[in-house]
């Protein structure tokens, strides 16, 4: 009995001992590389009790709940001893270490824990000992700076913006030369037209880092030429971690208006996907007949199956709302680690414009002449509620010298849209006509990723999986033009009136599997080999129906009208609407595109300070297309682009002293065509008007980059860096309108192109608790007008635009890249509290002027972007016990900025493309964590 007394005793003990301890962990950094240190010891001073770091350098060591003092160690590096380091019960804490290498004098660096606590020690160590030229954000500054989601925060990286809050454009050269992955693997955008992933599906909260590479080399895609942004995911979570969150965004301007345009959409509109009562009534190989045939019922039959709602209804919104959940934890067992996160992400936008303008305007023919005649003037309201959730899971585990993880990655959007307007036609058929569009967008992306690291003997293996699938479903945009005449309304469609539906589906496959084997030689030496193999494929459709109002029936002036069950013909009347529209093969294609990858480079250092790495990538592709002519002229597994490029680089990294880099890099790197751009398709948007018309004669766009940049870290948290860049481009892709049709527009190569420019980057803690950041890009671009033909006779671009000239007008042999910015500005102040739970932080972002769609000359002006000066402010708090609870203040768009695109020409008043007004967002966030 007693030896159980003593033995339930020492249990009871040893569990209250085990209750009162934490944990410590964090990441041991290599001084002289920034990458994770291998078999790094982490012990407490004075004791035996520690850990080593794993071959990523991290570590986890329990400590008894207390002050302690941490010794770092590795051989024949200078140890670093951290005192004050605070350990509470059951909970975590984190800190990372540098420690660097000095054969001379091995004396121990006394520091304290709080100078090295939350600050981007991690993330400047890569960045200055990367061998590329790269900028980023890291977790610690998301956890500073307080935003919530990825979109917010990348704002404050040098020569990045931020498109719409979702997509990231590098150094202003817009979607087509920015490339976006997901740990180190490519996964589709929910627009399946752009290389840019939506980063506003990422919380902050789930990720490590953000690295944005500005140069290339070889082991990375060579489909990037502004920049490449990786978003690295958190494998192993500090600590065991749920976070609930729900918030609401308030625009004066937008939200609670009763005159909101909306209609009666699907039973699951609030979760992103319809509920299949927008789906086409009947089979798309379904041919309706004439109305004229003996079968007319059959046409009766079609026509009533269709949705009979045409018109925008006014239907009071609500404001924007947002709820997410987030849960993490590590588990250590022994020798192995485990670590998972999962989250879901909720969020209902709610938009209402009440000033909506869409114009085509052109020259006058009269070289005197230099104002802007209107073609198409468009004007009303517009209501939408767009509707995006993602949920990822992700897991990892990591024994001995081996990590394995898995990600899984499911998003989903939904946008639902109303227009009503007046469209004033003053072309060849002069008009005005009553116009209600009403559309739906389904978007969905489904990803999974596999890695697996391996450290065998000295060399390091990883691999990398990628399966991903994404959708774009469109189902019965609806386009109503119903004429207004002096007796009231008619349905004429010589000027344009008329009713059309179109149903589009869009699916693509994207899969991608990569090695990479790291070889360490001589000292301080390493050399890479690596090969891809990535297959994409996409299946796209269209089908188009048009109703017309036969026999003379009465036209009100609502469109639902036209489809009322009394108004629908049948073949006893002889009046009411019918619907035609037949499958044609032209709208439709199915291409493949295969690309094959491999690499080998060297990071070799040539002298105590001199590092050079380079090497050679070689990327074969080749792009099949199956589909029609607008001829009806049949390619089938056509193959279209056939390429195998060669793509060298070389970086030089010179240490000028310890915390200060001069760098000079050249490559060689690409751009491909999208699958939509590379086909006979014709997409008409019936919202801004566009027809957006492929081309299968589209080439690849090489380009050469030289890269130079001088960088200084004077402390863990502050830097100066210049850099210059030089891009010369051959072939640049551009969008170009047609002469005779301004709202049709055809992608285009464009000959010798080149941009050139500075970047200029600046942190500073101004006071303890103030810091101020700045990045400034100033870039040039131009375009060789002589070597870009715009027909089949070989007519320049610069002769064409010599026929348009007006009077006093000077033309220049060159003009601007099409997408690229002139200038980029970011700036922000940041304050927090002593004790870090006020948090708050005023940015400001604009990126310049940029010519949008080129003009192919003659009497078309080119229609340029304007600037939009973002000013939004961000504040929170955090309180609770441990700060469980956190709540955030935050205003979008203080200055009330407009988005805005105009027609530009000599002499001329700038006349309105597209106009929007946003307003100003207010927004209040809870989230509680436990």
């Amino acid at each position: 009995m007693k030896k159980l007394f003593l033995s339930i005793l020492m249990a009871c003990v040893c569990g209250a001992a085990m209750a009162q301890n934490g944990f410590l962990r964090g990441k041991i950094i290599d001084g002289e590389t920034g990458e994770g240190l291998f078999g790094a010891t982490v012990t407490k001073q004075g004791t035996t009790q520690g850990s080593v770091a794993d071959f990523d350098g991290n570590f986890s060591l329990s400590l008894p709940e207390g002050t302690h003092t941490i010794v770092v160690q590795f051989i024949s590096y200078q140890s670093k001893i951290i005192e004050g380091v605070v350990i509470v019960d059951g909970e975590v804490t984190n800190l990372d270490v540098t420690i660097s290498e000095d054969v001379q004098q091995l004396e121990s660096v006394v520091v304290t824990a709080e100078q090295i606590r939350d600050n981007e020690v991690a993330l400047l160590s890569v960045q200055k000992k990367s061998a590329n030229t790269i900028d980023g954000i890291s977790s610690a500054a998301f956890k500073k700076v307080g935003d919530s989601d990825l979109g917010g925060a990348m704002k404050r990286v040098t020569g990045v913006s931020v498109q719409g809050g979702k997509y990231v454009y590098v150094r202003g050269l817009g979607d087509r030369y920015t490339k976006t992955t997901l740990n180190g693997m490519s996964i589709p955008s929910l627009d399946p037209d752009k290389n840019a992933v939506q980063i506003d599906i990422f919380p902050t909260s789930t990720i490590e880092n953000v690295v944005v590479y500005k140069t290339f080399s070889p082991d990375l895609q060579g489909d990037f030429t502004g920049g490449a942004v990786d978003v690295e995911m958190k494998s192993f979570p500090e600590e065991k971690n749920t976070t609930v969150s729900l918030g609401f965004g308030y625009n004066p301007d937008m939200h609670f208006k009763s005159n909101n345009l909306s209609y009666q959409g699907g039973k699951t509109d609030f979760l992103g996907f319809d509920d299949g009562s927008r789906e086409l009534p009947f089979s798309k190989s379904t041919d309706i007949p004439n109305i004229n045939a003996s079968n007319g019922a059959d046409a009766e039959k079609y026509t009533r199956a269709f949705s009979p709602y045409l018109s925008a209804q006014e239907q009071q919104n609500f404001m924007n709302s947002s709820f997410s959940i987030a849960h993490g934890n590590q588990i250590d067992k022994g020798d192995m680690k485990i670590g998972y996160n999962a989250i879901l992400n909720y969020q209902n936008t709610q938009e209402y414009y009440d000033d909506v303008q869409i114009g085509r305007y052109r020259k006058e023919p009269e070289a005197d002449v230099t104002g802007l005649v209107p073609l198409n003037t468009k004007s009303g309201s517009q209501g939408s509620s767009d509707v995006l959730w993602s949920a990822l899971l992700s897991g990892a585990v990591k024994f001995d010298n081996n990590s394995f993880a898995l990600s899984l990655l499911r998003s989903q959007n939904g946008n639902s849209a109303a227009t009503n307007r007046i469209n004033a036609n003053q072309d060849d058929n002069p008009s005005i006509l009553q116009e209600d569009v009403l559309t739906y967008t389904q978007r969905s992306i489904t990803n999974g990723i596999l890695i697996g690291k391996h450290r065998i003997k000295n060399m390091d293996l990883e691999w990398r999986g990628a399966l991903s699938y994404s959708r774009q479903y469109e189902p019965d945009f609806r386009d109503s033009r119903l004429e207004i005449t002096d007796d009231g309304y008619g349905l004429n469609t010589g000027v344009g009136a008329g009713v059309n539906r179109y149903f589009r589906d869009l699916n693509e496959s994207n899969n991608s599997f990569k090695v990479d084997l790291s070889i360490p030689y001589a000292e301080k030496n390493k050399l890479k080999v690596g090969a891809i193999a990535t297959f994409k494929s996409r299946d796209f459709e269209i089908l188009n129906y048009y109703f017309r109002n036969i026999g003379g029936g009465e036209i009100t002036g609502v469109a639902d009208d036209l489809m009322a069950p009394e108004n629908i013909w049948t073949p006893a009347t002889g009046v009411g609407t019918v619907a035609n529209g037949n499958f044609v093969p032209s709208d439709q294609f199915s291409s493949s595109q295969n690309i094959f990858g491999a690499y080998v480079m060297t990071e070799m250092k040539l002298m105590d300070r001199l590092r050079a790495i380079y090497g050679v990538r070689a990327e074969l592709v080749k792009m099949n297309y199956t589909g029609a002519d607008q001829n009806q002229i049949a390619m089938t597994d056509s193959l279209v682009l056939d390429e195998l490029d060669i793509l060298p680089s070389v970086n030089l990294v010179y240490e000028l002293n310890e915390n200060m880099n001069l760098r000079a890099s050249y490559n060689k790197t690409l751009a491909r065509p999208t699958f939509s751009e590379k086909s006979n398709a014709q997409i008409y948007d019936p919202i801004s008007s566009l027809v957006r018309i492929g081309n299968l004669e589209l080439e690849e766009v090489h380009v050469n980059n030289y890269d130079l940049r001088w960088e200084y870290f004077y402390s863990a948290d502050e830097m100066l860096s210049v850099s210059g860049f030089y891009k010369d481009f051959d072939g640049h892709i551009e969008w170009v309108t047609f002469r005779t049709a301004l709202g049709t527009i055809k992608p285009r190569n464009s000959g010798e192109s080149r941009a050139y420019g500075v970047e200029f980057e600046f942190r500073k803690n101004i006071f303890n608790n103030l810091s101020f950041g700045t990045n400034l890009s100033l870039i040039k671009s131009e375009v060789d007008m002589k070597s870009v033909t715009v027909d089949d006779n070989g007519t320049t671009e610069y002769d064409s635009r010599l026929g348009g000239l007006r009077d006093g007008e000077e033309l220049k042999a060159t003009r601007s890249m099409a997408g690229q910015s002139p200038y980029l500005i970011n700036a922000y102040f940041n304050y927090k509290n002593n004790d870090n739970t006020i948090n708050a932080n005023l940015s400001y972002n604009v990126q310049g002027k940029t010519l949008a769609y080129v003009s192919p000359g003659d009497l078309v002006p080119d229609v340029y972007t304007k600037e939009f000066h973002s000013v939004n402010f961000n504040i929170s708090k955090t309180f609770g016990k441990v700060g469980t609870s956190k709540v955030t203040f935050r205003v979008d768009n203080i200055l009330g900025a407009q988005r805005k695109n105009v027609y530009e020409s000599y002499e001329a008043n700038e006349e309105v493309f597209s106009l929007y007004k946003p307003g100003r967002t207010f927004s209040l966030k809870y989230a509680y964590s436990f």
